[in-house]
This record gives C-alpha cells, sequence and structure tokens, in this order.
C-alpha cells in the first residue's frame, strides 16, 4: 500500500485533539494528514494549525488515497457530516491512541475514535462512529453502539450497553449488564442501575431517568 492521505472532518476543538493524536498513532511513513474538511477554520488558526482547509464535505472532491478520520464530538451533526461523505464513497478510518489498551479479542468499526489512555476489554464491541474519550472503559463483553458518545472517565460494567446515539457525560457509568437505550443520555457523576428506555435522560446516584427525548 501506498501513502495514504488522511482528512480530519471537523474543525473545532475536538478536531484539534484528533489532529495531534494523529500524528502519535499513525506513521509518518504510511500516513500524512492532508487537511481538514469543514465550513470554517478560523479556530484552528488561533492556535497556529497551519494544516490546510479542503472545503467541506458537500464539495470535497474524493481521490482514491484519502482517508477520513471524525474530529466531531457532537452525535447529531457528525453523523450528518458523515452522512453526505458516505454517499460520496468516502472511506473512513478509525484511530486508536497508542497509549489506549484494546484488547485483541475487542471489535472495533469503523471511523471509531479512541482517546488516549482509554479501555476496552475482552470481548468488548464498538459500533461505528462511536468515540471513547480519555480515560473512559468498556469492560469485558460491554457494548458500544453506533455514533455513541463517552466522555472522559466514561464507564461500562460487564456486559454493559449502550444503544445507538447514546451520551454519556464526564464519570459516568453504566452498571454491570444494564441496557441504555437508543438516543439517551447519562448526566455527568450519574450511575445507571438499572435498564434505561430509549430517548431518557439520566441523573444522579443512583441514576433516575426520564423520558424527554421523544424522536429517539
Amino acid at each position: 500500500m501506498g501513502m495514504q492521505d488522511l482528512l480530519i472532518v471537523g474543525a473545532g476543538r475536538f478536531a484539534r485533539e484528533v489532529y495531534h493524536w494523529t500524528k502519535d498513532a499513525f506513521s509518518a511513513n504510511a500516513w500524512s494528514i492532508k487537511g481538514f474538511l469543514s465550513k470554517d477554520h478560523s479556530e484552528l488558526l488561533a492556535y497556529g494549525i497551519d494544516i490546510p482547509l479542503l472545503g467541506d464535505e458537500e464539495n470535497y472532491r474524493i481521490t482514491s488515497t484519502d482517508r477520513f478520520l471524525l474530529g466531531i464530538g457532537e452525535i447529531d451533526i457528525k453523523m450528518r457530516v458523515v452522512n453526505n461523505l458516505l454517499e460520496k464513497e468516502a472511506q473512513f478510518v478509525s484511530l486508536i491512541h497508542p497509549t489506549a489498551l484494546v484488547v485483541d479479542t475487542a471489535r472495533v468499526g469503523r471511523g471509531v475514535i479512541i482517546c488516549p489512555h482509554a479501555l476496552v476489554s475482552d470481548n468488548a464491541g464498538i459500533d461505528e462512529f462511536a468515540m471513547m474519550n480519555f480515560f473512559s472503559s468498556c469492560a469485558h463483553d460491554a457494548h458500544i453502539g453506533a455514533r455513541s458518545v463517552l466522555s472522559p472517565y466514561a464507564t461500562l460494567g460487564g456486559g454493559a450497553c449502550i444503544e445507538e446515539d447514546v451520551f454519556l457525560g464526564t464519570h459516568a457509568s453504566v452498571a454491570p449488564g444494564r441496557v441504555v437505550g437508543r438516543g439517551s443520555k447519562v448526566s455527568a457523576n450519574s450511575v445507571v442501575m438499572r435498564d434505561v428506555p430509549p430517548g431518557s435522560l439520566v441523573v444522579g446516584v443512583p441514576g433516575k431517568h426520564h423520558r424527554i427525548y421523544f424522536d429517539a
């Protein structure tokens, strides 16, 4: 395989982090950072990142050597952008930071971002376009649904499951074997001790869920 070009999708705060982690996770001998895809990269310039802006997902013309990394944390926004790119047959790759521990028996889908010091344990599964922030963990046999986000220090116990489009706040945790339904949000420092219906907001210890997201 020849040299591959990496494009970071997004140009905000999380994209800045992905940019730096990309330099750690991908060999400079096989990959080059081609640029960012976004409508605006003023924030990048303010922080001294001079990698070019190549346009946005609607007008960029994909080449055969292009591979895409997600630099968008917000679930709704990233999937709108990703869907536009997938329609153009974009090929997404996953980023696993070298300080993260991902057991060989774990399953990691395309477009996943696993940040520094995260843990993915035995027989755990992470579906496409999910993100694990630093020091988050996914214990044995646990499952992270597509597009879901684990904030820093968020934890899934053994056999726990979060379905698609779930957000776990900082230090949020899901007890072993519990299920959090699609489109739910678990607030920071909250603990899921029983199954949560789709479209819920979970707050507290033990967490109490409130059905407020009716479109999930």
